[in-house]
């Protein structure tokens, strides 16, 4: 490993790092713009010059890489006037319009203007800057050429992430702007990450455009759940107007790197539509009423006998891969209080490699977990759990977030429609309307993927915190809440879990494969799980 000494402090780094790498490494920033980890390196903004011992220039320290006995200085003065005068270039025809900024407060450019910047301009007299007229790159992200700088991120993510190839450059100097190939949209499954990756407020999600400022929102670590992958996430909540405003990825070496897909990025939108369910529903003669809490646990306990406890209970339950491990097992011990005979699942398979190495054709974010919980999840579970309702075996159902018509195939929905209708009591657990629901007698509302905490195993067998980015709306409460309760409610077992940490510590007492895990290690990055 190299030895060399940067800012007078020695240090011993991997081989094959730059002076921006290594720099960071002791806790040293080196201004940069169009240098990246994850790509290729073009040393064209020169934002990062340093002054290396025996060389008469600044170098860039992006395209500078360790070596045994190198002597690097970051804060000399030759090394901050060069980098003085590369920011006053980069300013010259850059806007200044700051405050209207939608990057204002996260902007690279602006955090190294202050600290890094000459603090002055020698502009002295009104000065015409060129303008340029803005345009959309897709239906999703706009595009200022007035702002942008040419760090040429986004060109190379299209260029050599996604091979896709759809962003170029077009004309030179300050008419140089960033361009889509004829006949082509900036539309690949990845497309909203050079958003991330713009240094300025050059590329912009307009679906944000001139919204709430980001020193208002509230961040929260957490997972996706739209795959089996469960990249690595921030979220972003507007508590003025109390919802979820923006996903973004966050970087896990392990499982999605700097990125997420689109998915993943824009599927906060569809939690927040007029379909969700925000207060326990019953049916009624006419269809359907809102009730509250306390008469939906009564019309429970009067359709779930508990009198003599249970020698053998006509009770089903489904519990669906989009639960967390916590409510996994809380079903299970459901299903042990009452003594069910049926409590399966279904998993996803993944078909062939990742698209991008990111994104699973596994849409469920909790299989491994299913299969790690030991539930029953083969091909023939729901098809045994529907015969034991037609061979009358099974009287009552709990269904917990997710739709059997959307699981089943269609060739198997009359079946299920006939097994529905001979339910003495159908009870579904969800966090919007779906089709079972037509059948259902009590409807009880949960919380979203956002709105509540828990762990998932990924399909790297990575176990990853799942954290509350924002309160249910109404009446709604988090599944495992719910669940808990129904332990106490129809299984007449007194039930101690609190909170999802005491659940997920119980877990891994009783499971080997989890054993050496604890809700709290588990951190913001996750663990893999022993195989």
């Amino acid at each position: 490993m190299p030895k060399l000494t940067i800012d007078g402090i020695d240090v011993e780094v991997e081989d094959g790092l730059n002076l921006i790498q290594a720099a960071a490494e002791i806790g040293i920033e080196v201004p940069h713009f169009c240098y990246h980890p994850d790509l290729s390196i073009v040393a064209q903004c020169r934002q990062c010059l340093v002054e290396v011992e025996g060389v008469p220039k600044v170098l860039p320290a992006c395209n500078t890489f360790v070596r045994d006995g190198l002597v690097v200085k970051t804060n000399t003065e030759k090394a901050i006037e060069a980098r003085k005068a590369t920011l006053e270039f980069t300013l010259i025809n850059h806007p200044l319009d700051c405050p209207i900024c939608d990057k204002g407060g996260e902007c690279p450019l602006q955090l190294t203007t202050v600290k890094h910047g000459p603090g002055y301009s020698r502009f002295d007299s009104p000065y015409e800057k060129k303008v340029r007229k803005k345009y959309y790159l897709s239906d999703r992200i706009m595009y200022d050429p007035n702002r942008c700088i040419m760090c040429t991120r986004c060109v190379r993510f299209t260029s050599e992430v996604t091979k896709t190839g759809e962003l170029g450059y077009n004309n030179r100097g300050f008419r140089k702007r960033i361009v889509t190939f004829p006949g082509k949209d900036l539309n690949n499954e990845l497309a909203g990450n050079v958003i991330d990756l713009c240094p300025v407020g050059a590329l912009l999600d307009k679906g944000t455009l001139h919204e709430e400022r980001v020193w208002y929102w509230k961040f929260t670590e957490s997972v996706c759940t739209l795959c089996s992958t469960g990249c690595n996430i921030t979220v972003g909540v507007d508590p003025r107007k109390g919802k979820v405003a923006r996903v973004r990825p966050r970087y896990n070496k392990d499982v999605n790197g700097h990125w997420i897909c689109d998915r993943g990025r824009y599927g906060f939108s569809e939690v927040q539509e007029e379909k969700r369910i925000k207060d326990p529903i019953i049916k009624v003669k006419n269809g359907f009423d809102i009730t509250d809490w306390d008469f939906s646990y009564q019309l429970i306990s009067r359709n779930f006998n508990i009198t003599g406890g249970f020698e053998y209970s006509d009770i089903g339950i489904f519990a669906s891969p989009k639960l967390t491990n916590e409510e996994l097992f809380l079903l299970k011990k459901l299903k042990e209080a009452v003594n069910s005979p049926n409590l399966v699942s279904n998993i996803g398979t993944p078909i062939g490699e990742k698209k991008f190495g990111l994104i699973s054709s596994d849409p469920y974010p909790n299989s491994k977990g299913v299969k790690e919980l030991n539930i029953d999840c083969s091909p023939k579970s729901i098809s045994s759990l529907i015969s034991s309702i037609l061979e009358d075996r099974i009287h009552k159902l709990i269904v917990v977030e997710d739709d059997l018509f959307e699981v089943l195939h269609k060739s198997q929905h009359s079946s299920l429609t006939e097994a529905l209708g001979k339910l003495d009591f159908l009870l579904v657990i969800d966090t919007k309307l779906t089709h079972i629901m037509e059948y259902a007698d009590l409807i009880l509302p949960g919380a979203t993927a956002y709105e509540r905490d828990g762990t998932f195993t990924n399909d790297k067998n990575r176990v990853q915190r799942l954290n509350k980015s924002i309160d249910p709306p109404g009446n709604s409460k988090p599944q495992w809440e719910i669940i808990n309760d129904l332990i106490e409610l129809i299984g007449n077992t007194r039930s101690d879990f609190d909170n999802p940490g005491g659940i997920f510590n119980t877990i891994s007492e009783s499971i080997p494969t989890y054993s050496d895990m604890t809700y709290d290690k588990l951190g913001y990055l996750g663990m893999s799980k022993q195989v």
